[in-house]
């Protein structure tokens, strides 16, 4: 009895101790538990925020593309209506120049009737003067009708030379329609890294072009290159060439056709 009643104070001491060690242990893995806990759930915010930007950029980027896509079918048709016209007035000015040769053949021709009628009447002249007549009315026809053949060949010429012109004009607005100015400048807009594709910050009002190309740059440093696909008003949407990345594009960095 007295051996139990001395050991009995020390298992209690060190139920006790061990309760506070187990305790303080519980403490401390609960503590960390309620720390992953937390860092899960902002994890979870930041991936459903993430989620959700992505989701609103995706929105805008098939925005942005539906309306490129529309606007490049509106350009495409316009370039087409300039190239029936183009192609009406090539004809037109062909045509032209066909009545040209022919008025020129017409004159040739005018003037050797003419020479021959000249040779002939001055035969005639001289055989009329040594009877003492004189008549000029034949030489006179002619000389009107060669007159007036020039006169005609001279407006067929005025009107080809319009046509040249206007088809001049023409062929520099199928180029400004179909060709991207050098030196043009932007910069990354966006970028889709899943998809392969950027977002440009110029479009139509900087005359950009589908199929035009460009560098991109961060601190003087190429980065690689891409080509349009689609252009809208102000923005365009270009897709990565892999045999020019030497970097992958941010936004904000450099573009230059």
């Amino acid at each position: 009895m007295n051996k139990l009643s001395k050991i009995a104070p020390i298992i209690v001491i060190l139920a006790c101790a061990g309760s506070l060690f187990f305790t303080y242990k519980l403490s401390v893995i609960k503590k960390d538990l309620n720390d992953q806990v937390a860092a899960l759930t902002s994890d979870k915010a930041r991936l459903e925020s993430d989620l959700a930007s992505t989701k609103r950029d995706l929105a805008s980027t098939k925005q942005t593309l539906q309306t490129t896509q529309a606007e490049l079918a509106t350009t495409t048709t316009n370039l087409a209506a300039r190239e029936a016209e183009l192609a009406a007035k090539t004809q037109e000015a062909d045509q032209l120049k066909t009545q040209v040769a022919e008025k020129d053949k017409e004159l040739e021709k005018t003037k050797v009737e003419l020479a021959a009628a000249q040779d002939a009447m001055k035969k005639i002249q001289d055989s009329l003067q040594a009877a003492g007549i004189t008549d000029v009315g034949s030489i006179e026809q002619l000389r009107d009708k060669i007159i007036a053949q020039a006169d005609e060949n001279k407006v067929l010429g005025q009107q080809l030379q319009s046509m040249r012109t206007e088809n001049e004009s023409l062929q520099d607005q199928i180029k400004e329609l179909t060709t991207t100015p050098v030196n043009v400048r932007g910069k990354v807009a966006a970028v889709d890294d899943r998809w392969g594709f950027l977002v440009l910050d110029v479009g139509h009002d900087q005359r950009v072009r589908t199929d035009a190309q460009f560098l991109v740059y961060r601190d003087s440093k190429l980065v690689g290159k891409v080509q349009v696909v689609s252009v809208g008003e102000n923005t365009c949407i270009a897709e990565l060439l892999p045999d020019y990345q030497r970097g992958s594009p941010r936004v904000g960095d450099l573009v230059i056709h």
